[in-house]
C-alpha cells in the first residue's frame, strides 16, 4: 500500500514496529515497511514516537484541515539529497527561454486531457462538445506564442472557462456555474476543491522520490515555504484523475446528501463524503493505463522534468489518449 487515505478521527500509534490504527472500537495494525504516505483527511492524534517510526522508515504524514485543504505534512529526513540536481533546476528557472518552454509544455499537457475528456462525449454523439473543443482548439494554438508565465496563466484559464462551461451538456448535475475555491459553495465546487488537493498531495509525494526541489516550479510562481512545483505538476493530471472521477461518481448516481454539509452559502464534505471520495480517489490513482497506473505515471512526470533539468531529455507532459 503506497498511500493509506484515513478520512475519519482516529488515534495513531506505534505498536512494536507497525503504524497501530484506532478509530472508535475498532483497532488496525499495518506494517510500516508497507506504507510510504499517510493523509489524514480527519483530526488525529499521534506523539513523537509514531514521528519517530515514520521517519526510520521514509514515511510522509499529510494533514488536512476541517475544510478539505492540505496544510502541512512530517518529512521523512532526506537520505539521498543532490546539490547538483538543485542547482540545474535553478539554472533552469533562471533561463527564460528554457523555463518558459517546460511551462507551455505542462499547459499543452493540461490542455490536451482537458479536450480528451470532452472529445470523449463528443465521439460519442454528444454535438453540445463541438462548439467548446473548438474554441479551446483555437485557443490552445496561442499557447506557443506566451510570452511569460503571467500570459500562460490567463490562457489557462480562459481554457477552464470553456471547459467548464461544457459540463453541463455531459449531465445535468454539473452544471456548478461560476469556480468557487475558498470556500466551496456546491457540491461540484467542493468535489473539485477537495480532489485537487489530493491530487497536489500525491504529486508533491512522488516528486519527493526524484532529486527535485520542490519549491522550484517553472509555470506557478515559486513562495516562500509553497512546494509549488506540484501545483505544476498537478496540472496535467486533474482532469484525467480529478475531473473523470466526478463524472463518473455523477453519472453512477453514487453522491449522496450525506456526503455534503452546506450552509450559507458554504459546501463542504462530512466525514462520511470524505471517506467516500477519498476511497474512489485511491482507486482511480491505481487504475492501470498503458500498463502503469496514474500514480505511476505522475512518478515518471517528475523523472521527465528531472532529465530536462540534467539536460538528459526533453520533459513531455502527460497526455491521455481519447
Amino acid at each position: 500500500m503506497e498511500t493509506l487515505f484515513i478520512s475519519r478521527e482516529a488515534q495513531l500509534r506505534q505498536h512494536e514496529n507497525t503504524l497501530q490504527i484506532k478509530m472508535g472500537d475498532q483497532v488496525r495494525s499495518l506494517p510500516i515497511e508497507k506504507l510510504s504516505h499517510v493523509v489524514l483527511l480527519s483530526e488525529s492524534r499521534l506523539n513523537s514516537r509514531l514521528l519517530g517510526l515514520c521517519g526510520k522508515h521514509g514515511v510522509r504524514l499529510s494533514v488536512f484541515d476541517y475544510y478539505g485543504y492540505f496544510k502541512g505534512a512530517f518529512e521523512p529526513y532526506d537520505h539521498n539529497p543532490a546539490g547538483k540536481v538543485k542547482l540545474k533546476q535553478a539554472e533552469l528557472l533562471l533561463d527564460d527561454v528554457r523555463r518558459m518552454s517546460v511551462a507551455r509544455e505542462v499547459v499543452r499537457g493540461a490542455a490536451h486531457n482537458m479536450l480528451a475528456n470532452l472529445r470523449y462525449y463528443q465521439y460519442r454523439g454528444n454535438e453540445d462538445m463541438k462548439q467548446p473543443v473548438a474554441d479551446m482548439q483555437k485557443l490552445l494554438a496561442t499557447i506557443a506564442r506566451a510570452a511569460d508565465t503571467n500570459t500562460l496563466m490567463g490562457i489557462e484559464g480562459q481554457l477552464h472557462q470553456y471547459y467548464y462551461a461544457a459540463w453541463p451538456a455531459i449531465h445535468a448535475e454539473l452544471a456548478f456555474g461560476k469556480r468557487v475555491r475558498r470556500p466551496p459553495n456546491n457540491p461540484i465546487n467542493c468535489l473539485l476543491s477537495f480532489l485537487n488537493q489530493l491530487v497536489y498531495t500525491v504529486v508533491r509525494h512522488e516528486i519527493s522520490k526524484t532529486h527535485l526541489e520542490e519549491t522550484f516550479s517553472v509555470l506557478h510562481s515559486p513562495g516562500y515555504g509553497r512546494a509549488s512545483l506540484s501545483l505544476d505538476l498537478a496540472e496535467p493530471f486533474k482532469p484525467v484523475l480529478t475531473d473523470m472521477l466526478i463524472f463518473r461518481m455523477v453519472q453512477r448516481r453514487m453522491l449522496d446528501d450525506s456526503w455534503f454539509e452546506q450552509h450559507d452559502n458554504v459546501c463542504l464534505l462530512t466525514e462520511t463524503g470524505r471517506r467516500h471520495v477519498a476511497e474512489q480517489f485511491s482507486l482511480r490513482l491505481e487504475e492501470q493505463y498503458q500498463g502503469r497506473s496514474f500514480r505511476n505515471w505522475i512518478y515518471r512526470e517528475a523523472l521527465g522534468l528531472e532529465r530536462e533539468v540534467l539536460g538528459a531529455g526533453e520533459y513531455e507532459a502527460f497526455k491521455r489518449r481519447v
